[in-house]
């Protein structure tokens, strides 16, 4: 049986350790929330909504660093922080990692898997798109919003695929359906023109259905979503003519679910505009394709980023 890490575990991670656990699997945590690791040591991980049950971890499985995972004796490890950490954080798995580890990017963002190839080669290297969405209720409780199954997941080389075919038979077992992909770049870049919507729900401080219901913000949504399915479709994605229509009724499905980087604006986080909006803008640059829409909503949310100025 593998060992499977997870660091980062907030929605994303959460549901995914909460599943596999429940499942049987032997699952060691990281997170530096110390007291949300901490409610999950003494009391277990809790999901709630779509599925509700809570699950114990054993407490030499719960690790509040990266550095802790050293004698975990871990095969595969998930990435589930932001994007715009993984960059500093790679060195540090790299270090306490054993030769031949599978490291899998649970992240939201563009070529997330190719970074992690840099650190360890593409044959360890691997992606999975998750079609479920949930938000941190408070320590040791995360709420499952939604999930459109099923996830996908895929790899960068042949080298990689039959490790990653095993690893969506164990997810999928567990009970979040997930199938392995030829095609991870697709669904890959699917997902993450969906998610580029974020920022208008951010600075409306709105939820997913209030900003796709008011027609004024339906409207900008559309097109920044055309604006990523022309850039898309000029670096060789084929997506269907009515690929458009199909995104806008996906998310008319969402609910009043608050995305994620609404909750690291908040908190005063780097989001992960950098790793969405803002490829959109760097690949349309290179494809030649203006992108007016997103370019905005990058704008706005690096000033969304900034630390507030004291008055006195």
């Amino acid at each position: 049986m593998v060992k499977i890490g997870i660091i980062g575990i907030g929605p994303t991670g959460g549901i995914l350790a909460a599943y596999l656990a429940k499942a049987g699997h032997n699952v060691v945590l990281v997170d530096i929330n110390k007291s949300h690791m901490n409610k999950i040591k003494k009391k277990g991980l809790t999901l709630t909504n779509l599925d509700t049950f809570n699950v114990k971890f054993p407490k030499e499985n719960i690790c509040y660093s990266i550095d802790e995972l050293e004698n975990k004796e871990v095969d595969t490890l998930f990435i589930a922080v932001k994007a715009s950490h993984l960059e500093e954080l790679l060195p540090q798995i790299k270090n306490i990692m054993k030769p031949g580890t599978t490291l899998i990017s649970l992240q939201n963002g563009f070529d997330t898997e190719e970074l992690i190839a840099e650190f360890v080669g593409e044959e360890n290297s691997i992606r999975i798109v998750v079609n479920y969405a949930g938000n941190f209720i408070e320590d040791g409780v995360i709420r499952m919003s939604f999930f459109n199954p099923p996830n996908y997941l895929g790899v960068l080389t042949t080298k990689a695929e039959e490790k990653a075919k095993k690893l969506a038979d164990i997810i999928n077992s567990s009970g979040l359906e997930t199938v392995f992909t030829k095609d991870i770049k697709k669904y890959e870049w699917t997902k993450c023109i969906l998610n580029t919507i974020s920022p208008v729900c951010v600075t409306t401080h709105t939820t997913m259905k209030q900003t796709m219901g008011l027609e004024e913000t339906r409207k900008i949504c559309k097109e920044i979503l055309r604006e990523g399915i022309e850039v898309a479709r000029a670096r060789g994605l084929d997506f269907e003519p009515n690929f458009l229509d199909k995104c806008m009724s996906y998310l008319d499905k969402a609910g009043h679910h608050r995305v994620s980087m609404e909750a690291d604006v908040n908190a005063g986080n780097p989001s992960e505009i950098g790793f969405l909006n803002g490829k959109i803008v760097e690949y349309g640059k290179i494809e030649g394709i203006e992108t007016p829409y997103n370019k905005i909503f990058v704008s706005l949310i690096k000033g969304c980023e900034l630390p507030p100025v004291n008055r006195d």
